[in-house]
This record gives C-alpha cells, sequence and structure tokens, in this order.
C-alpha cells in the first residue's frame, strides 16, 4: 500500500493471513513479542508502514481472521495531512517523466536528505500545491481518523518517526528529537505510548538503536529480508532490529508466503523496484 506498483488489495492481504493460519502461525503484538513467545511454536508480526488512510481497509480483513496488525505512523503527515514524498514525485515525474536512470537518481538523492531539504526539492520541482493529497489512496489519515482506527482492539500503533525521517542521515540529537515527537504525538492522540518502532527506509546505527531505546522504544524492525529466530537470546536477534519481508500484490502470494518460511531465501526474487520504508 505504499507505491502504485506493489499493488496490495484486501484480497491479497486476506490470502496472505488465511495462508500463514492455515501452516499454523499465531499472529502477534510487539507487547506479545516482547512478554516473551514459546519458542516452539511459529508467530508472525503484521506491520504497515507510514500512516496511509487506506490501511483502514485492512481492518476487515483482521476483524474475518481474528489477528492483529500494528502500524507505524509518520505523525507530521497525519497532522499537516501532508502527501508523502514519494508519492509526490511519483504523481509529479506521470507529469514531468524523466529517464528511468535520472528517476532512480531523484529517489537516491531524495532518501540522503532531511525532511526540510525534501520538502524544499518538492516544491521547487513540482510547485506549492505539490505536498496536498490528491485523494483517498495517497493521503494520510487525519488525527481524528488515526484516533477511531486505534481503539479497534486489532489495532496496535508504532512510531514511524514525525516526518519519515531516515535517521542516519540526522545528527544524534535530530534523530532522538524525530523518535520522541512521534512518541509525544501518538501518547497524546491514543493515550498510549507506543513500543514499538519501524526505521524509515530500514535504515539504522548504534546512534539510531540508542536513540530509539531513550524515546522509550523497545522493539524496531528494518527491511532486512529474513526470518528472526526464538529464542532471540539464543539466535543473537536485537529485539530492536528485526528483519521483515515485503510483501508484493502483483507476484504470486503463495509462492512469495512459501518464500518467506523457508530458512534459505532468495533475496533477490522478491526485490523492490523502489525503496520502501
Amino acid at each position: 500500500m505504499v507505491y502504485p506498483q506493489q499493488r496490495i488489495t484486501t484480497q491479497v492481504f486476506a490470502e496472505f493471513v488465511a495462508y500463514y493460519q492455515a501452516h499454523g502461525y499465531v499472529f502477534v503484538t510487539p507487547a506479545q513479542v516482547l512478554g516473551g513467545l514459546d519458542p516452539t511454536r511459529k508467530y508472525a508480526l503484521i506491520t504497515f508502514d507510514d500512516g496511509y488512510y487506506n490501511n483502514h481497509l485492512a481492518l476487515p480483513v483482521l476483524r474475518r481472521f481474528g489477528v492483529p496488525a500494528t502500524f507505524f505512523i509518520s505523525t507530521h503527515h497525519v497532522e499537516a495531512s501532508e502527501a508523502f514524498w514519494w508519492d509526490v514525485v511519483y504523481r509529479g515525474r506521470q507529469q514531468q517523466p524523466l529517464p528511468p536512470g535520472a528517476q532512480r537518481a531523484e529517489y537516491a538523492l531524495l532518501e540522503r536528505l532531511r525532511y526540510p531539504e525534501i520538502r524544499q526539492y518538492l516544491l521547487a520541482h513540482f510547485g506549492p500545491a505539490a505536498l496536498q493529497p490528491v485523494g483517498d489512496l495517497d493521503r494520510p489519515f487525519t488525527p481524528a481518523e488515526l484516533a477511531d482506527f486505534a481503539r479497534a482492539p486489532e489495532v496496535v500503533l508504532g512510531n514511524h518517526t514525525a516526518h519519515h525521517a531516515v535517521l542516519t542521515n540526522y545528527a544524534p540529537a535530530a534523530a532522538a528529537q524525530e523518535l520522541a515527537a512521534g512518541q509525544q504525538y501518538l501518547a497524546q492522540l491514543t493515550g498510549t505510548v507506543p513500543s514499538a518502532v519501524a526505521y524509515p527506509n530500514g535504515n539504522t546505527s548504534p546512534a539510531v538503536v540508542a536513540a530509539a531505546v531513550g524515546a522509550g522504544l523497545r522493539l524496531g524492525t528494518t527491511v532486512q529480508a529474513g526470518k528472526n529466530y526464538l529464542p532471540f537470546a539464543q539466535h543473537r536477534v536485537n529485539n530492536l532490529l528485526l528483519k521483515r519481508f515485503l510483501l508484493w500484490g502483483n507476484q504470486d502470494i503463495q509462492r512469495q508466503c512459501a518464500l518467506f518460511r523457508t530458512d534459505f531465501h532468495l533475496k533477490r526474487v522478491l526485490r523492490p523496484a523502489l525503496p520502501l520504508g
């Protein structure tokens, strides 16, 4: 639900959940992971990044199967009703196309910038209205919608920084502020302080992990593909650097799910076309 070509529909999502339930997996929350899991059983943690309004379409599927999911929210975008930069670029380049190599270079550039620089770039290249979402597909939740969504027992909210900040681009104090701002906003909006973070773009460093710990976060997810073996201590799994798999709606769902379950994972088979997180 992040990029148009990811093509995750409710039907695809339901097929994914049904597959794992049929294979004996228990879907869990960050709190359950942190509380300790029986290593003789199999578990899955469903995550959605960014805070798109279209994520509410997952809720009927979660209710149908009786499973939870964690939604990592970039809080400034909710508060300001601001489009995400990759959607602005995707939309803008439909009108102002670039050769493939130049488009890749543009994405790589924006991933190296901090939020004020990204904002300046988007306004300069795509105009003063560039940051306005164009519909329910690309817009974030409103604050009222997110507060209502968070009341569902199947929904857990997590931190995705205030500005979808790629934290390795920031000085330690600024990275800490991005995480603290996300914590504060979600706590004020919902009454619950998140325990989990998804690092934007998956970028981490020892300083970033330290900032997460300082913000009170106890579980962190990257975009490195792979399973996290139980018990964590025995397998030297850092619960602040958990691996994840990315599901693509334009590839065979059963095959992807089977690959995710294997101990030998062919990352190249499922490599995304654009950076995620």
